[in-house]
């Protein structure tokens, strides 16, 4: 006799998704990049990693992501720097700031529609990113560009490698 389990996994309970979202992780520190973009992965979705704002920029003008995971303190100091082109150019994306400091909602700017501290709960990510996917719309492919490139001008014709999705 084949005993039935007390509960079971119904399709009507799980989140229905017609396709994965594409989540870019902006995170200097490379381990950590890529332990949120396996996490990321193996939750469903695509995430792309940057280590840096160009490396950013570069993944920006070729795919709009759903939502961005950003360091606050990029090495380059141009983590708000990006949060504002990232904004000018695309109001809809979601950005969840990552960063070391206290959770003072107050003191960062109106940018950012989460702020996750990094010794990272994975629950509460997951929970923070659900909702901002949940609240968040996919940018169209004709989003503007251009304030994106003013921000940062010297990348436009820097020669960049091309970053690839995390595949874990």
């Amino acid at each position: 006799m084949v005993a039935t389990p007390t509960f079971s996994y119904s399709p009507a309970f799980m989140p229905i998704r017609s396709e994965p979202a594409t989540i870019l992780v902006v995170e200097d520190d490379a381990v950590l990049g890529q332990v949120l973009a396996r996490v990321l992965t193996r939750d469903g979705q695509t995430a792309l990693h940057a280590p840096d704002a160009s490396q950013a920029l570069h993944l920006l003008t070729r795919r709009w992501p759903r939502l961005v995971l950003l360091d606050a303190c990029l090495r380059d100091g141009t983590a708000m720097k990006l949060a504002e082109a990232i904004r000018a150019a695309c109001a809809c994306i979601p950005i969840i700031l990552l960063t070391t400091y206290p959770l003072n909602r107050s003191a960062f700017p109106t940018w950012f529609d989460g702020v996750v501290n990094k010794s990272i709960n994975l629950p509460e990510l997951r929970r923070t990113v659900e909702a901002a996917l949940a609240d968040g719309q996919a940018c169209p492919p004709e989003a503007k560009l251009n304030p994106v490139e003013t921000a940062f001008p010297a990348n436009r014709t820097k020669s960049l490698a091309t970053a690839t999705p995390a595949n874990y």
